[in-house]
């Protein structure tokens, strides 16, 4: 039988660039383990499945897999999904807002003020453990431990939706220089309960962004990802609780560059919406395009 799915690149609307991403439809009989090794056979960071809402008060439910596993929640995944349902007709375009259920709950996404720039809505930030590890950091990434900038900024486990370790770097030299220990940084993840580290630094390439990031995910499947939807929420989070912009009317234009050494460059848009120094909502958004319709022939047995 076969499966029609999409190849879009998230956070960018440049073709083969941002983060490619493989959009699977009329899935309903397919098995978790198939979707799996579809996932494996595709080869991408994510790619997710399209199944009909059930009872729930929403227009699709969605599941998402990285080549090692199914995951929860993805930010990237969940903005290429919304930007295909729109370009198919699957979903009404302009104002509508898009209700996905993934497991991690229901996410919205909504048409930022720039019609090709989706926003979705990401659970509040979880705050977990801030850790006194910059000399296991520089082992597994390969890098010196005074590159890590310590004086400022927190190594800090953040959550909007899927839990980052967040590694605040001196400079974009230093980002460039990581070579990540694979098998020790999988382990210090697994050691920590996390599967993502995040690096960044506050020197960008684009003088209107504001931080310019590198995430490795090794026990997801993932070596590096050019663009991290749900770890942009938690960097958001992590600007606001440590006031790295003074300007509070800057918290909803914070723009973050990822993916520029991997030669696919991403451009990814947080908001921070608070009150009384607390986060009341956070979104997330970028523009898509899409590069691949095909389809997928998985033969009976």
């Amino acid at each position: 039988m076969n499966y029609p799915f999409y190849q879009v690149d998230v956070f960018t609307n440049t073709p083969f660039t941002g983060n490619p991403l493989a959009v699977f439809f009329d899935v309903e009989e397919l098995s978790s383990q198939t979707m799996h090794s579809i996932a494996q056979e595709m080869n991408l960071s994510e790619t997710i499945f399209v199944l009909p809402p059930g009872d729930l008060p929403v227009d699709f439910s969605v599941r998402i897999f990285t080549p090692e596993k199914e995951i929860p929640f993805a930010g990237h995944p969940t903005i290429g999904t919304a930007h295909i349902l729109r370009e198919t007709g699957k979903v009404s375009s302009g104002n509508h807002s898009i209700k996905l259920s993934m497991k991690a709950g229901i996410i919205t996404v909504t048409q930022g003020l720039i019609d090709n720039i989706l926003f979705m809505d990401q659970p509040l930030p979880e705050y977990l453990s801030v850790l006194d590890c910059a000399e296991k950091i520089g082992q597994v990434l390969s890098i010196p431990i005074s590159t890590i900038k310590l004086s400022h900024y927190p190594i800090q486990i953040v959550s909007t939706g899927l839990p980052a370790l967040l590694v605040p770097i001196n400079s974009i030299k230093s980002l460039e220089k990581i070579v990540p220990n694979l098998s020790e940084l999988n382990s210090f993840l697994h050691s920590l309960g996390v599967e993502m580290l995040y690096a960044f630094t506050d020197e960008t390439i684009n003088p209107s962004a504001n931080i310019h990031a590198r995430m490795f995910a090794p026990p997801l499947g993932i070596l590096e990802d050019p663009a991290t939807g749900s770890a942009a929420g938690a960097m958001g989070a992590y600007i606001f609780k440590h006031k790295m912009v003074s300007d509070n009317n800057n918290l909803k234009n914070i723009i973050i560059e990822q993916g520029y050494k991997m030669g696919r460059p991403s451009c990814i848009h947080v908001e921070i919406y608070h009150q009384d120094n607390e986060i009341k909502k956070i979104r997330v958004g970028g523009e898509s395009v899409t590069v691949i319709e095909g389809f997928i022939k998985i033969l009976a047995r």
